[in-house]
């Protein structure tokens, strides 16, 4: 019920440390009627296959997120109640959670809204889905695994069509044909005058030594 949905917030606001309580990592927060979202689930004024590709790793992104595989924030992609609720169709609205923005402020990491907005600096289109892909990707970013993996993809090739339909100007700066993650938080370093910039959790993966090698093999 409406209740139980909001007690974990609840928790934190009423906690006598909120930020000690924002920074834990609650399980019942996964909201488990959004466990099997799937991209039908979520609005979009566009067709098409990019479209449906879009979808697809934003729906994954969430659902990863709900069963504790990408960090909390990403439930809503890091997108305050509001315009998250944009996203699902109107059938569903009532089971976003109402996080108080200075909560979801605590949850975001530093670079999390700066990546975010890289992204979108380059995208194609003005339309809410591509915003909503931005944080998507950026969100994805932030999980231990490869970045196709936790969007929901077969292989890297999947995440290079998508950043080239979406995002075709930052497509054409990956000149050295980077791993993905690495070349997003190298490009958001440049920005940021940060030139050793790296993603998080990298140098624990297996791949990190051909992934930071000067050029890829």
């Amino acid at each position: 019920n409406e209740l139980q949905r909001l007690f974990p917030v609840f928790a934190a606001i009423h906690s006598n440390d909120y930020r000690a309580a924002a920074r834990q990592p609650w399980p019942m927060c996964r909201l488990r009627s959004l466990n099997t979202l799937q991209p039908r689930h979520l609005v979009s004024s566009l067709a098409g296959p990019e479209a449906r590709q879009a979808l697809r790793a934003i729906a994954q992104v969430i659902r990863n997120a709900h069963q504790g595989d990408l960090p909390l924030f990403a439930a809503t992609l890091g997108l305050p109640a509001d315009e998250f609720q944009e996203l699902l169709h109107e059938d569903l609205r009532f089971l976003v959670p109402q996080v108080p923005s200075a909560l979801l402020r605590d949850w975001l990491p530093e670079r999390f809204m700066p990546l975010a907005a890289l992204l979108w600096s380059y995208r194609v289109t003005d339309e809410s889905l591509a915003r909503w892909l931005s944080h998507a990707i950026a969100a994805a970013c932030y999980g231990r695994q490869h970045l196709w993996q936790d969007l929901g993809f077969r292989s890297r090739d999947d995440v290079s069509r998508l950043i080239a339909q979406w995002f075709p100007r930052l497509f054409q700066l990956n000149t050295r044909d980077l791993k993905w993650k690495r070349f997003l938080f190298e490009q958001l370093g440049q920005r940021h005058g940060l030139p050793d910039l790296k993603p998080p959790h990298c140098e624990g993966c297996d791949s990190y030594p051909a992934c930071f090698a000067m050029k890829r093999e």
